[in-house]
């Protein structure tokens, strides 16, 4: 019979965060509280100053301590556990939380980023030479940005006392692991029951990207070929080397992307290599020159007119105005497959 584990999670917030991956983090705690009949598991919200926090949809949620008061209210041990869930505003007391969260871990304390979270904790340098699970859309900026890193697009990943997982619903099969190492596969199972997720997500299965789900279903023999041009963004490869990865002609290529994406294959890859930069411009400081390097353009000024005809807007203007817009991805391409399949 297993030893009683009680439990406390510190989940830090700032305004911007994922209602819903606060609720994926939450829900299952208190479903399994509930199936237990005691409170193995309690949490409280920290926010920097201790004011109300904002979720992204506009809701506001009461904090139970700030920063300082939380760091004292209860001893670091093994039995605590810290969650980072910001969102757009990450740089509120950033030199008073990562001190926070470098005492946790020197005691024991496992660490959580979530979403932004981890890029936070990689940004710090937390994570290098550990994996690290971020959104899909973030991937390849991530790659970029932390080399020392090994950035993974599995749904979460535990590395040590590190949690990482993409954010979002993922949330929810990471708390799910550490609830199945707290009491077993028996009472995790339970619970994805009751909440009516389906096949529980391991740690090994990988995000599938959208667009590869929809093309899955209605034009599976695009894959090869997408998937191809999504791998070769930064050194483009020809027409021949498309049709080598999938058997089909040209013509037949062209009528597909342009029968089931609206578009032709040279935009579509176009476009892929647009939203490649529009990532490293939103979530890096990597020079203009690089970016537009690593997304497949030989010169600047042939990049930057490109990503204007695409995004109405300047690669520099992208840059300057990421914080107005949380740094979110603009993805023509999904767009462009969600009329066409709608359609």
């Amino acid at each position: 019979m297993r030893s009683i584990l009680r439990r406390q999670f510190s989940i830090i917030l700032t305004d911007g965060f994922s209602l819903l991956a606060f609720t994926s983090l939450t829900a299952p705690l208190r479903i399994a509280n509930e199936l237990l009949g005691y409170e193995a598991y309690s949490w409280n919200i920290v926010t920097h100053d201790g004011a109300p926090v904002q979720t992204s949809c506009g809701l506001c949620l009461a904090a139970d301590y700030d920063l300082e008061i939380a760091r004292t209210a209860r001893a670091l041990d093994q039995s605590y556990f810290m969650a980072l869930l910001p969102g757009n505003n990450c740089e509120v007391s950033r030199t008073r939380l990562i001190s926070w969260i470098r005492e946790a871990l020197s005691r024991g304390v496992s660490v959580a980023g979530v979403g932004r979270g981890a890029l936070m904790l990689a940004e710090h340098g937390l994570l290098d030479g550990r994996r690290c699970a971020v959104h899909w859309s973030m991937f390849a900026s991530s790659v970029e940005n932390f080399p020392e890193v090994v950035i993974s697009r599995a749904f979460y990943e535990i590395d040590g006392l590190f949690h990482t997982c993409a954010g979002e619903a993922a949330s929810f099969d990471l708390i799910l692991e550490i609830i199945r190492q707290d009491y077993g596969q028996e009472l995790r199972d339970a619970i994805n029951e009751i909440a009516l997720q389906g096949q529980v997500r391991s740690r090994t299965d990988r995000q599938a990207m959208a667009l590869h789900m929809r093309l899955e279903r209605i034009c599976p023999v695009l894959l090869p070929v997408v998937k191809l041009m999504e791998q070769t963004v930064a050194d483009p490869v020809t027409m021949d080397a498309l049709r080598a990865s999938s058997g089909l002609s040209r013509r037949h290529i062209e009528r597909l992307f342009q029968q089931h994406l609206g578009m032709s294959p040279w935009r579509f890859y176009r476009q892929l290599r647009i939203e490649r930069a529009h990532a490293l411009l939103e979530n890096s400081i990597v020079p203009l020159i690089d970016v537009a390097l690593a997304s497949g353009f030989a010169s600047p000024s042939h990049f930057a007119k490109a990503y204007k005809a695409f995004m109405g807007c300047t690669p520099q203007e992208t840059r300057t105005g990421r914080k107005r817009d949380g740094g979110r991805l603009n993805s023509f391409r999904e767009r462009s497959l969600a009329m066409s399949v709608a359609a």
